[in-house]
């Protein structure tokens, strides 16, 4: 049987990535991006889809009936109605676990950003260069401070916080996680409230569930110290934005990077670009994820998804037919 394969929007691939096709026979069409309401008439066909962000509702997925298999080039699979795939035999997988490394590496640059501020002295001497600040022989216009023996609380208890840990704790750090409401024991968790209380530096590495949105409030950031940073590669929603902007004019915060926002893309109305020309805020646009080594990984895990599936009704259809 020959598979009809729609990869749905290739524009999510660095140049350097290399994109393998799947073993099995097959026909193949990739488009840079899919709008919602092209997804029908991309799909139509098919019976295998792949996807690096375009989500597939119920509203698309029941208007497909010829698609077998979804596969998400991505860790997780809130973008799709699994329900509905579940209830009508699609299969939908996902790689998770691809981008631990990357992501922790991304959340702790951001960190040792925050704490030694060496983006910030850059942005200083172009302005000493053009004329804008003056000239002198020692600089104090940052705050620097050490990261070892400060505290880092994480949010989160997969692949990525476990590695931040790791890496947190190879510069000096003392590391500490969410119980996750007394669900997870150990000596190195404690409860929400009393992390946020004792960190020096709290970094969101969990998914947004109906449990984690808006986990870090106002009421939640009025308990962390003054000098505390927020690090958030996690999902956007864990974190009230309103809040939190708040806190960092106020001087209730000592830093903020996000990687991830509420709502995505990043639109340029967004109210955090209030807080673009600080140099105690870092703002990117969601690609703590998109390093050229983890993206390689990533979409030959995706194919690899495809050939397992492929395989997997091979082999069911032999033994129906032997």
């Amino acid at each position: 049987m020959t598979e009809q394969i729609v990869f749905l929007d290739d524009d999510g691939l660095a140049p350097s990535t290399r994109l393998k096709r799947p073993d099995c026979k097959h026909s193949w069409k990739q488009y840079a991006y899919t709008r919602p309401e092209q997804v029908i008439e991309h799909l139509q066909e098919a019976t295998i889809a792949m996807t690096c962000s375009v989500p597939l509702r119920e509203e698309h997925l029941r208007q497909l009936p010829k698609l077998k298999m979804i596969s998400l080039a991505l860790t997780g699979r809130d973008i799709v109605d699994v329900d509905y795939c579940d209830a009508h035999g699609i299969q939908v997988t996902s790689v998770p676990g691809y981008a631990a490394n990357t992501v922790a590496e991304h959340s702790l640059a951001m960190i040792l950003e925050l704490f030694r501020r060496p983006a910030a002295f850059t942005r200083l001497m172009r302005q000493v260069h053009a004329g804008e600040a003056a000239y002198q022989n020692i600089y104090f216009n940052h705050r620097i401070r050490d990261v070892r023996d400060k505290h880092l609380a994480i949010i989160g208890s997969g692949p990525i916080a476990l590695r931040l840990a790791h890496l947190a704790r190879a510069f000096g750090m003392q590391v500490l996680f969410e119980d996750r409401g007394g669900k997870r024991r150990g000596p190195d968790c404690r409860p929400l409230n009393e992390l946020l209380g004792n960190c020096d530096v709290l970094s969101i590495n969990c998914p947004l569930t109906p449990e984690t949105y808006n986990l870090i409030d106002a009421e939640r950031l009025a308990l962390m110290k003054p000098d505390a940073v927020v690090v958030n590669t996690g999902r956007g929603g864990v974190v009230n934005e309103a809040a939190l902007i708040a806190a960092l004019e106020n001087g209730r915060l000592g830093g903020v990077a996000l990687d991830v926002v509420e709502h995505e893309p990043l639109h340029p109305d967004n109210p955090l670009f209030t807080l673009i020309d600080r140099d105690d805020f870092l703002l990117n646009p969601h690609i703590a994820w998109s390093s050229e080594d983890a993206m390689q990984q990533l979409m030959d895990s995706a194919v690899d998804n495809i050939n397992a599936f492929v395989a997997r009704q091979d082999a069911t259809r032999k033994i129906r037919t032997a």
